[in-house]
């Protein structure tokens, strides 16, 4: 089943919150992820000196039709609070079902593509990552560790595209800034970029 890699590049990040920032990702990833109904055979996090790195293993390419029971108001509440329950939902009072004196309904929600909720997740995890200490770069609002550099986002084998800030997702990182040959290079799986850090002086684990 399809993988996902996923890397936020930026400048060096404080050593005593890499292991903390590593444990957040898996735990945020999981936790939004498990909220779309999709549940990866296996979730992995990386964290160095400049990198945050996940690798997903087994998510399906689409997110599965879903139903789900809503409850509504009381029968004997006011009209206005029922049509305003039929307005939020999209219903009519005959979609509705009546039990021990409550109004509830059964909403079919599509499946939606893996790649379309992966750049959500992605997105609330940055704006929402819960560092002891952030900044913002000047060139956006967002807040960082540090400046953020770049977000490597691929799920089986193609770019997730979005963009956060000015940030666009893409498939290239870079190695050691001093000791490799300070080019970018391109990651389409977790076995090439691992293969491709080390090859760039980068250890990940």
């Amino acid at each position: 089943m399809p993988q996902l890699l996923l890397e936020l590049l930026s400048e060096e990040i404080p050593a005593r919150m890499q292991a903390g920032a590593a444990r957040d990702l898996e735990r945020m990833a999981r936790e939004r992820l498990a909220a779309e109904g999709l549940l990866p055979e296996a979730l992995k996090t990386f964290a160095g000196a400049r990198r945050l790195t996940l690798v997903a293993e087994g998510l399906p390419e689409a997110q599965k039709d879903r139903s789900e029971e809503v409850k509504g108001p009381r029968t004997n509440a006011p009209e206005q609070a029922l049509d305003g329950f039929l307005r939020k939902n999209g219903l009519q009072k005959s979609d509705l079902v009546e039990k021990d004196g409550v109004w509830f309904a059964t909403l079919s929600k599509k499946g939606r593509p893996t790649a379309e909720i992966v750049a959500e997740t992605v997105e609330a995890i940055v704006r929402d990552f819960p560092w002891p200490k952030s900044m913002v770069s000047g060139v956006s609002k967002m807040r960082w560790v540090r400046p953020l550099g770049r977000i490597l986002c691929v799920f089986d084998g193609e770019i997730v595209p979005f963009n956060i800030d000015g940030h666009d997702s893409g498939d290239t990182t870079q190695g050691h800034r001093f000791m490799g040959p300070g080019q970018p290079f391109r990651a389409r799986d977790f076995d090439a970029y691992a293969a491709g850090l080390q090859k760039h002086y980068v250890v990940l684990d």
